[in-house]
């Protein structure tokens, strides 16, 4: 982990001074461009990162107000399959940059007073800081940043809590995304964030978890009901069935979801073999989120310059 991850792009490009209102952590989804290593800036087009939505949102930023945060991407594997240790491994070098700032930070100032963390997450990006967000913010070691965690902003969330969904409100857009007269969620069902993980507030007042969600997209709005815990609705059940193959291939698992889809275990298979979180192509819902991104954008950008720390030009 290097300091030089932690900087606004542009600005130090151009040689800007500034003084960030705080730091914003993001992790772009399944076989992001360059994975394992962080997402490249790419500065010729003005546009800044551009591997997903949540490295989208640091470009964004860097474009309507540069050095207002500064930001890293974190690498990580971003495999398709197996999912669950490249999450893994997300979650701990996530963890591993926040502590490398966070004690930054300390030493700059002799306390934790001040410090502003923001995230993204875009896909299996999103996966990677909603476990964070549980693991080790709300129950674990990271226990102390709780006062100073800010906005979670996540596209296509699979782990979205079924009927919240604070982004899409950012923007405007209904929190409550049904399908078929059923309540829709994200597709890690068991996993999915309780409601008193999703409406925690920040010290501003505002939302911290802002999951965003569109129709039809099946990882972040499977139709799991509203109970997906401990009763995940039957229309939900094979997607998650399939999500959970992906984390962890099996037999077993594969077996069961023979058995839920009444077809031989070689059919499931191919489904899982063939199965990416774009594999629908890129104007599926699951691509969609460029209105959610910039009400983030623009969320991130009142936060930034409601704080004392300000970019100095």
């Amino acid at each position: 982990m290097t300091s030089s991850l932690f900087v606004n792009v542009r600005a130090e490009a151009n040689g800007l001074p500034y003084s960030p209102a705080g730091y914003l952590f993001a992790v772009d989804g399944t076989a992001y461009p360059g994975c394992p290593l962080p997402p490249q800036p790419s500065l010729d087009d003005g546009n800044g990162y551009w591997c997903g939505f949540a490295s989208g949102a640091v470009g964004g930023l860097c474009n309507v107000q540069d050095g207002l945060f500064a930001s890293g991407c974190i690498g990580y594997p971003a495999a398709t399959v197996p999912m669950g240790p490249s999450v893994t491994a997300g979650v701990v070098n996530l963890a591993t940059a926040v502590e490398y700032v966070a004690q930054l930070y300390l030493q700059a100032h002799g306390s934790y007073a001040g410090l502003v963390l923001m995230f993204s997450g875009y896909s299996q990006g999103a996966m990677v800081t909603a476990t964070y967000w549980v693991n080790y913010i709300l129950t674990g070691p990271h226990a102390y940043l709780a006062p100073y965690v800010y906005r979670i902003y996540q596209f296509g969330d699979p782990y979205r809590c079924p009927g919240i969904a604070h982004g899409n409100a950012l923007a405007g857009l209904s929190e409550d995304v049904t399908t078929d007269g059923e309540q829709t969620g994200g597709i890690g069902g068991a996993l999915d964030l309780t409601v008193a993980q999703s409406n925690l507030l920040a010290p501003d007042g505002k939302y911290i978890y802002n999951s965003c969600a569109n129709q039809g997209d099946i990882y972040a709005a499977c139709p799991v009901g509203s109970d997906p815990w401990t009763a995940i609705a039957s229309a939900g059940r094979v997607g998650n069935l399939i999500f959970t193959e992906v984390q962890n291939p099996s037999f077993i698992n594969t077996i069961a979801i023979a058995e839920s889809l009444a077809v031989p275990v070689g059919m499931v298979e191919e489904i899982i073999n063939g199965m990416v979180f774009a594999a629908q192509g890129t104007s599926a819902p699951h691509w969609l989120y460029g209105p959610q991104m910039d009400a983030c954008i623009n969320d991130a950008l009142a936060l930034g310059n409601s704080l004392p720390h300000q970019p100095g030009y």
